[in-house]
């Protein structure tokens, strides 16, 4: 395996390191979801820290393939809960598994992990026990479906004064879906520190799998071209800029 720590300033700048660090230098693996004519994908174990994570500008123009008004409806669905009534249709959502967390699907009563993690601060801002699981090994590793969640957990601590985030996921598709899960996961990361009342920290986004898949290989190679083609800031949005095209 390859392992890289990739730091910066602002989400957009953290994210095009860490394509450019995978396209280079990624590791050839075959994943559940080859076709024959596929290359193999490019694979990392990657550490990505945003340092200041609430500077402009907040989004790269290249991160999110979905379009922008779908980027904000992802971000809904993590931090606001906006399909946790489709949870017994897709099996899980993030967002329930942090309001609702149930050992047995079928057990009515559910933990509420945000109010854990912000009474746990509230108690000690060093604590070492700041966290929400995702992964659930009851549902999780019987499931007959190809989707089970790839954010794992979300650990919390205060520092100086302020709320920091580490996020650990088994994988993530660094093209098309790692950029929109920070903004999202983000959100939660403003929420606890809103509840707490602080500032927040820096973010950091462990992937056990980061990756290209190969049949992307030509979208990356176009991508990564414009990199080379414009300026930062025709690469980039601030929030200013992005809300007035919705």
């Amino acid at each position: 395996m390859e392992y890289r720590l990739i730091e910066g300033e602002v989400f957009p700048e953290v994210w095009e390191k860490a394509l450019k660090v995978c396209w280079r230098e990624g590791e050839k693996i075959r994943t559940d979801y080859d076709k024959k004519e596929d290359s193999l994908s490019k694979d990392i174990t990657a550490m990505m820290v945003v340092h200041e994570p609430e500077n402009e500008p907040v989004y790269h123009r290249a991160g999110f393939p979905m379009g922008i008004e779908e980027l904000f409806s992802y971000v809904d669905e993590v931090v606001k809960g906006t399909r946790d009534d489709l949870v017994d249709k897709l099996g899980y959502t993030y967002h329930d598994r942090m309001v609702n967390y149930r050992d047995d699907i079928q057990n009515e009563q559910g933990i509420n992990q945000i109010d854990y993690v912000v009474e746990e601060l509230e108690r000690a801002g060093y604590s070492r026990r700041a966290q929400m699981i995702i992964w659930n090994p009851k549902v999780d590793t019987v499931s007959e479906g190809e989707d089970v969640p790839c954010l794992q957990r979300l650990w919390f601590r205060v520092v100086d004064g302020s709320l920091n985030m580490n996020i650990h996921m088994r994988s993530n598709d660094l093209f098309k879906a790692t950029f929109s899960n920070m903004i999202a996961f983000f959100g939660i990361h403003k929420l606890v520190a809103e509840k707490l009342g602080i500032p927040v920290g820096s973010y950091c986004h462990v992937a056990d799998s980061l990756h290209i898949y190969g049949s992307y290989f030509e979208e990356v190679q176009k991508t990564l071209e414009t990199f080379q083609e414009r300026s930062w800031e025709d690469r980039v949005w601030t929030t200013e800029e992005i809300e007035s095209f919705v």
